[in-house]
């Protein structure tokens, strides 16, 4: 063996003359890799006045009479006025100065050096993975665990803390696919609680927002001052969407609006607001528009839920200044809803119409109640009252009162 194993000194030779060039070459070797270090890793340009013992790590395109004939990796020191090579082995190890840090020679590159630094702050640190510069702390594992401290002893209590500089930057946990972002949770950009998905790791959207100063939650949007719960719907209007979907099995799903107060005129509201243009830019509603209703719909037999009522609210006049009339209509049927009452803004009601002209206008046969003469109601209960009377002498009859007597609408007689 001419050389060592490990930093490849020459060995010098039984009876070799000018042994001083030998040994002299291998204080050179020992020089450069006991305590290596190196300036840099990134240089690319062959210094042109190096000074001597200057070491670096040649990276991909490097240049320079003398570098450009050595390997990527390899180290470049320059002594006694001239570059010299040397081929990394496996688990050399160097500090690279512009760094700050030990790296390793793991065969193929060098990799940051988890050891590096002082034994209190080591600048990366890496359980069966490199560590780098953006992820200081890198673990490569199944699962990890943090316990509670059982040893010093501590308090038994754990808690994971994310510290960010400012309110506008990021403090989060993100959950990746491929090294991908699909999930992300936390401070992010702001001091609000998020959670954040994406469907290509580029495109984020707000699943749930809690407001820091209120605590007031946002589904698909950031809240309001004043808005415990917004929801920020989807463009989809069917049978399979909704913006929000509550069931249950084998029992009534219930929905309660509890108000307690001290005073009167206290209660639970369900408002629908409608406008037109934007949630930026709001506009005016126009005649005919709607503005929001009840649906109930059934599953029949065809595999399918069908409306087969309806509540429905609609502007039914030219708004103006802050007036904006409004109609109520009831629809009820057995493969569709039909409009059967309508309430106009103008208090009419329609029976079979959409357009009483009357308070009262029933497009169809009308049914009263009949009574026996021995068992009509009191007429003094309000005049104006019609009543079906089947046993009235000379034949059924309607009957109206007066306030104080029931009479043929035939004659004005009064019953008997």
């Amino acid at each position: 063996m001419q050389n060592s194993a490990k930093l490849g000194l020459a060995y010098v030779a039984p009876q070799q003359s000018q042994k001083h060039v030998t040994v002299n070459e291998a204080f050179r070797r020992l020089d450069m890799l006991v305590q290596a270090s190196v300036k840099s890793r990134t240089v690319a340009a062959e210094p042109a006045s190096p000074a001597d013992g200057d070491a670096y790590i040649l990276p991909a395109g490097k240049t320079g009479a003398d570098w450009a004939a050595m390997g990527v990796g390899a180290i470049a020191a320059f002594q006694d006025g001239a570059w010299t090579e040397f081929s990394p082995r496996e688990g050399w190890r160097v500090w690279v100065d512009d760094e700050d840090l030990a790296r390793s020679f793991d065969g193929a590159a060098w990799v940051a050096d988890s050891a590096g630094g002082s034994a209190d702050s080591a600048p990366f640190f890496g359980v069966n993975t490199a560590a780098d510069t953006v992820n200081r702390l890198a673990v490569k594992s199944d699962t990890v665990l943090f316990s509670h401290d059982d040893v010093t002893p501590g308090s038994g209590d754990h808690r994971l803390k994310v510290n960010k500089a400012s309110a506008a930057k990021t403090g989060s946990v993100l959950f990746q696919t491929n090294a991908s972002g699909r999930a992300e949770f936390g401070c992010v950009g702001d001091d609000h609680f998020r959670l954040k998905v994406s469907a290509d790791g580029a495109s984020w959207k707000d699943a749930f927002v809690i407001d820091a100063g209120g605590a007031n939650v946002g589904l698909g949007a950031s809240p309001g001052p004043n808005q415990r719960l917004l929801i920020r719907g989807m463009n989809v209007v069917d049978d399979a969407s909704g913006d929000l979907h509550v069931q249950k099995e084998n029992f009534w799903t219930l929905m309660f609006l509890d108000t307690f107060s001290g005073t009167a005129g206290h209660s639970g509201f369900s408002i629908q607001r409608r406008a037109r243009g934007s949630i930026a830019a709001p506009a005016a509603v126009q005649n005919g528009d709607g503005i929001g209703g009840f649906s109930f719909r059934a599953y029949a037999p065809s595999g399918a839920f069908v409306q087969t009522a309806l509540i429905y609210t609609m502007i039914d006049a030219a708004p103006s200044g802050a007036s904006a009339p409004t109609a109520m209509g009831f629809y009820t049927g057995t493969t569709g809803a039909v409009e059967r009452l309508r309430i106009t803004s103008a208090g009419n009601i329609g029976v079979g119409t959409a357009s009483p002209a009357a308070k009262l206008d029933v497009d169809g046969p009308i049914r009263v109640k009949s009574y026996a003469v021995a068992g009509v109601p009191a007429a003094s209960a309000g005049a104006g009252q019609i009543i079906f009377v089947s046993n009235e002498s000379g034949g059924a009859v309607l009957a109206f009162s007066d306030g104080t007597n029931w009479r043929r609408v035939t004659d004005r007689a009064v019953i008997s």
